[in-house]
């Protein structure tokens, strides 16, 4: 399982990386416009048959490295919308995320792996709305990763813990595969969204 996974991560960081010479500019801009006409993205709170935003909800984005969608773009259109963004703080410890409330305008901290961190001082928050970074994706909301696990111990604490929220990967279309191979640590997103499709589980 570990060697198939290694080379399909390899396979998939070449094929993501052309992908974002190709469409690099375009699809952040067709992926934002996707997220917000999700329900989830609308609001939390029920009026009538009109849905509007809880003005407290918190979507988590990345600091994107190497070649992932421009999440700084999404969060940007998203806070336009009056949603509140955070990014990821790495735990050495435990080796799960932990979220800071970051306003895109503070100035940000170098972090583990080529990441950008929000400062010390800021607030750590529990986002309503997570946005995934991936290598590939399938149709049954698997997706690989880097390797380090990250955000499937993050996800799955959440997920104990009985935390409401959605999970959402943000990819290329070309970054969907057939299958991937699962082990049992991985956790399944709940939406994916692309610059062509939004898939849902």
């Amino acid at each position: 399982m570990k060697q198939k996974k290694a080379a399909l991560r390899q396979e998939m960081k070449a094929r993501r990386a052309t992908l974002q010479q190709q469409l690099g500019a375009s699809a952040p801009r067709q992926i934002a416009s996707r997220l917000l006409m999700l329900p989830e993205m609308a609001g939390t709170v029920q009026k009538g048959i009109k849905a509007e935003r809880n003005e407290s909800s918190i979507v988590a984005g990345f600091y994107p490295i190497q070649s992932e969608i421009d999440c700084l773009f999404l969060l940007k259109a998203l806070n336009a919308v009056q949603w509140r963004c955070a990014l990821p703080v790495m735990s050495g410890v435990s080796k799960h995320l932990a979220f800071k409330e970051w306003d895109l305008e503070e100035e940000l901290k170098e972090g583990a792996y080529g990441t950008r961190e929000p400062l010390s001082d800021m607030l750590y928050v529990m986002p309503d709305v997570v946005l995934v970074p991936l290598l590939a994706f399938d149709e049954t909301g698997h997706r690989l990763g880097y390797g380090g696990g990250y955000y499937d111990r993050t996800l799955d604490i959440y997920r104990e813990k009985g935390h409401s929220f959605t999970a959402i990967g943000v990819a290329f279309e070309g970054q969907k595969q057939d299958s991937l191979p699962v082990s049992k640590q991985d956790q399944p997103l709940d939406i994916i969204v692309t610059e062509e499709k939004v898939y849902r589980p």
